[in-house]
């Protein structure tokens, strides 16, 4: 028996050590497509995710009954010019960037107020489709050397529609569940671009004290990409960045405590990068603060504040049953996980992605909005901006485990159903949103 599990324990091991290797070690299928092929794919599907996520705003907004979007889209009436009266709203909402774009659509260019709502959301939607494809287009060409821009953009526009699996019999179906794609929340769409950007900067920055090769952006200006993208996040929506900041912290101290458990060298260029990524931050932080401030002190949230609650007491709101609720929404990642250990472990992007769910998992978990407000459940969105980049990370772990050249039908089966799990998400996704019969 003994000899029987030693076995199993080092093929686990053997095989932790496999695909902890760079991706690059790999080989891989020579694409056949060409350039014009690929810009033609990735234009066709931008498209398609433009015309879905205006129907679907636009239902959302004609709705009877207050729905999130169309409370928006009349929030968005209240900012003027006029500087006290911009001011006012400020305080109800300062997370107004969507909002100040649908009132220059309105005002400006004469579209009615739940067409600019809806075109509005469209373009956001088509934005972080965009970066989701660069993201995947940028890893890819790293790690196989070819242009695969066809390829990324046909699973950034799965992503831009993956939710959780459909289980009807569990709390009709959906309640307890969340999603990379609430596509009922316009602000939350709003940030995802600019989120997406700002862990792309992270990565490069991480990857080059590292002594890596940079994989998104070039040049010295690292830093002054992630200021930039993470303050406009934080301008969407905050909750973006109250996951990634935390996420990226406890990277760059690993590093830092591997340095100094190896006493390495490294640990000056570590600390050289934090210090000058402390600063970088430091406007997109004020603003989070002063926001906080203006909302929970001055604004239409007076006498709430944040606090420390019950483990899973507010989840517990929207799922008695949340390890369900869990596997669910995250099936596919997690499989993905689970299957590839030591790519998540080694890698920058993966350790990254998984640290940023589990740091989303936490907030929800344990924090909360005071009073009334704790029903609402405001942490989710910190899990759900955790979930979009893991979702992109194991699409990328699972695309290049596609081109790789191994035969075999033990890696077709994994292949299949990796691809399997993901195109459920979509059906889901899609189907929670009426996709095929309501909106459509």
């Amino acid at each position: 028996m003994d000899k029987k599990m030693r076995k199993i324990w080092n093929k686990i091991l053997d095989g932790f050590r496999e695909n902890a290797k760079d991706p690059s070690q790999a080989r891989y299928e020579k694409s056949t497509s060409s350039t014009q092929a690929s810009l033609i794919i990735c234009a066709g599907l931008a498209l398609l995710v433009f015309v879905l996520y205006y129907r679907i705003a636009y239902a959302f907004c004609t709705m009877e009954g207050l729905q999130d979007m169309k409370a928006h889209a009349e929030f968005a009436l209240h900012f003027y010019l006029n500087p006290e009266v911009f001011f006012k709203a400020w305080l109800r909402v300062p997370h107004m960037l969507w909002h100040l774009i649908v009132k220059v659509f309105q005002s400006r260019v004469h579209m009615p107020l739940l067409a600019a709502a809806s075109f509005t959301f469209a373009l956001f939607g088509v934005f972080s489709y965009a970066v989701t494809a660069w993201f995947l287009y940028k890893l890819l060409r790293a790690y196989t050397g070819q242009e695969r821009l066809g390829l990324a953009s046909f699973g950034s526009a799965l992503l831009s529609f993956v939710g959780p699996l459909i289980m009807e019999w569990f709390a009709d179906g959906y309640a307890g569940q969340f999603t990379p794609n609430p596509l009922h929340n316009p602000t939350h769409i709003a940030t995802k671009g600019f989120g997406m950007l700002a862990m792309m900067a992270g990565i490069d920055i991480i990857r080059r004290y590292r002594g890596q090769e940079t994989v998104f952006f070039q040049g010295k200006r690292l830093y002054l990409y992630f200021g930039l993208f993470s303050f406009f996040s934080a301008l969407a929506k905050p909750t973006f960045m109250y996951m990634l900041l935390p996420a990226g912290m406890i990277v760059i101290l690993l590093d830092l405590l591997n340095g100094a458990w190896k006493k390495s060298p490294s640990v000056k260029t570590v600390w050289n990068a934090a210090w000058k990524l402390a600063v970088a931050t430091l406007p997109t932080c004020a603003y989070i603060l002063t926001e906080y401030i203006a909302l929970f002190f001055f604004g239409r949230e007076q006498g709430t504040s944040v606090v420390l609650t019950k483990p899973l007491e507010v989840w517990h709101f929207f799922s008695l049953d949340v390890p369900t609720s869990i596997l669910l929404g995250m099936c596919f990642p997690i499989w993905m996980l689970l299957t590839n250990l030591g790519y998540f472990y080694k890698s920058v992007e993966g350790r990254l992605g998984v640290l940023g769910y589990l740091t989303g998992v936490l907030e929800f978990s344990v924090l909360a909005e005071s009073g009334d407000r704790k029903d609402a459940g405001n942490f989710a969105w910190c899990m759900m901006a955790g979930m979009t980049i893991f979702f992109a990370v194991s699409l990328c772990r699972l695309t290049l485990s596609t081109m790789q050249q191994k035969s075999g039908a033990k890696h077709a089966a994994y292949v299949v159903v990796s691809w399997f799990l993901l195109f459920l998400h979509v059906y889901s996704g899609l189907s929670l949103y009426n996709a095929f019969s309501g909106i459509l």
